[in-house]
């Protein structure tokens, strides 16, 4: 019985081979005829197509730098993220052409019919047909390494998480130019190598409200070379209004672990990266750093071109530290004391409803109630309504993938409690911010 078994397991083995080289066969037919035409698949030997298919490549392999905090989980979803976005951009196949292949199928495919075609023994009939291929090769091949080390980089920065404290870096080992380029020895199945690794950030501690509390510094990775070093955030003290600061005084900015938590709860961040992203951008010169007491500060935090919320921070020990995030609708700021004044919610009433919550209120109907859009509207909270649809999107493309599966009737609830007035009822709600 188990040879019985063996047997029936080794000929589904052999016909899923089968299957995935007639699949990488049709592929192969398809872009010769994006070249010239689809008889030129059969220009080709059967042994030249043979090696063609004996060296399909695959565009990266993933290692990780000896003594980094890197999980093996999290190299299966770094894989699975690069994998899919190598498998969706494209790269010109001609220049001027306008056809284009896949990164993915590039480097399994046409990169090794390059490099057959280029190689001086392999020799046939209509071999010239390929010419404008080999000729455009090695600019190609430098456009494919741009991209990918593009992709790695949007991806190292994507899953960069500030609550683990340190940021992830990649080098990204090319061959240089390849060897078919030069007629050296071929191996096509030689993987290019990205190594993962990861820099601490600084910490400090600083006496806040009577106790002392770590904070980390901000900051984002650059990569020059394979070389990546942390570039802290900072900004300037006359920004601060700190009485007595030089023109050039700078301040570096840190935060605590509680910002870092409320921004990925209450900006719905799809990527842990995207914390560190708003973080970094929201003490651009455009954005403004409004003064809310002594050494306090509200900053003003962008999602793209849409105002999402503000950072509350404090300047303490000649650190900026940025405490929490409040989504625009919160109590503490500026559009959020207008929606109170216009709805006489207050901050009970708000965190009740959810309504400093993206992911709540994109799960809700507060888009679709005009009444309820037209509260928003005048209170300043416009870029909520935008956001939300934004969410929306994102759950209809899959790029959000943990949409609530019953949608809030939130704007019937809103409408209820303006009419029977919100502090009229008793409940509890955590309202720590």
């Amino acid at each position: 019985m188990a040879k019985k078994k063996a047997n029936i397991h080794a000929q589904q083995q052999k016909l899923l081979a089968a299957q995935r080289k007639k699949a990488f066969m049709q592929k192969l037919r398809s872009y010769c005829a994006m070249i010239g035409d689809a008889s030129w698949f059969d220009l080709i030997p059967d042994y030249v197509r043979e090696s063609i298919y004996l060296n399909r490549g695959t565009s990266f392999k993933i290692r990780v730098e000896k003594g980094a905090k890197v999980t093996k989980r999290f190299v299966k979803i770094l894989y699975a993220h690069i994998d899919e976005q190598m498998k969706s951009d494209t790269l010109e196949l001609l220049p001027g052409s306008g056809k284009k292949v896949t990164l993915f199928d590039y480097y399994r495919i046409i990169y090794i019919l390059e490099a057959m075609l280029l190689l001086d023994e392999v020799s046939f009939w209509g071999k010239e047909n390929f010419r404008e291929l080999c000729d455009s090769a090695k600019a190609r091949l430098k456009n494919y390494y741009q991209q990918t080390a593009n992709i790695l980089h949007n991806a190292c920065y994507a899953f960069s998480d500030l609550s683990k404290h340190y940021l992830y870096t990649f080098t990204y080992d090319t061959p240089g130019e390849p060897p078919h380029i030069n007629n050296r020895e071929f191996d096509a199945r030689k993987h290019q190598i990205v190594t993962i690794g990861n820099l601490p950030l600084d910490m400090r501690h600083v006496k806040i409200d009577g106790d002392r509390r770590p904070v980390w510094q901000v900051g984002e990775v650059l990569h020059n070379s394979n070389v990546s070093t942390v570039d802290p955030v900072y900004v300037p003290l006359q920004r601060l209004k700190i009485p007595g600061a030089k023109p050039d005084g700078e301040a570096p900015v840190y935060i605590q672990q509680h910002a870092i938590d409320r921004t990925m709860k209450r900006a719905y961040c799809a990527f842990p990266g995207t914390v560190e992203s708003l973080v970094s951008k929201a003490f651009l010169e455009e954005r403004k750093i409004i003064p809310s007491g002594k050494n306090h500060y509200l900053v003003e935090c962008y999602y793209d071109d849409v105002k999402i919320g503000y950072f509350s921070a404090t300047y303490v020990d000649s650190i900026l530290v940025i405490r929490t995030f409040l989504l625009i609708t919160h109590s503490g700021t500026p559009e959020g004391r207008k929606l109170e004044e216009l709805t006489g919610l207050k901050k009970r009433d708000k965190a009740y409803l959810a309504l400093d919550d993206l992911r709540s209120l994109a799960n809700s109907d507060i888009i679709d109630d005009e009444e309820v859009r037209d509260i928003f509207m005048k209170a300043g909270c416009e870029s909520i309504l935008e956001l939300c649809e934004s969410v929306k999107m994102g759950y209809e493309y899959g790029w959000l993938w943990d949409k609530t599966t019953q949608s809030r009737e939130l704007s019937k609830m809103i409408l209820e409690y303006i009419r029977l007035g919100a502090s009229d009822e008793e409940y509890f709600v955590n309202d720590d911010e």
